[in-house]
């Protein structure tokens, strides 16, 4: 598994499915299990980011611009896109490693986010 702590929050490099399972792309996800269960538990639920904006928006969408405040703290090296609704539970094994964190106000946007791709 990566070399640094993986916890909520963190932004992994991780080999994620395609939903149609045919195949895996190396890509980053923001980790969403609790720090509570991740040492009880095999597989970590991630959430999907990409580079390549989708030509409709979603309300489960959200964009960080590199210009924000923390986006150097992500790791990330583009303008990305967290597709609330394409979440995937996939085993540790598969976290290549660790690129850095969302901070709290970044998570609490992705959470808001997730209440609507969920219904909750």
């Amino acid at each position: 598994m990566a070399q640094r702590i993986v916890r909520r929050g963190s932004i992994v490099l991780i080999r994620y499915p395609f939903t149609d399972l045919s195949n895996t792309k190396v890509r980053p996800a923001v980790v969403l299990t609790p720090d509570h269960l991740m040492r009880r538990l095999d597989d970590v639920l991630c959430l999907f980011i990409s580079s390549s904006m989708p030509a409709e928006l979603l309300p489960t969408d959200f964009i960080l611009e590199p210009g924000h405040s923390s986006f150097s703290r992500t790791g990330l090296k583009y303008r990305s896109v967290f597709r609330t609704h394409k979440l995937a539970l996939l085993d540790k094994s598969l976290v290549l490693r660790v690129l850095g964190e969302l901070d709290r106000d970044l998570m609490n946007e992705i959470e808001e986010r997730l209440r609507i791709a969920l219904g909750l």
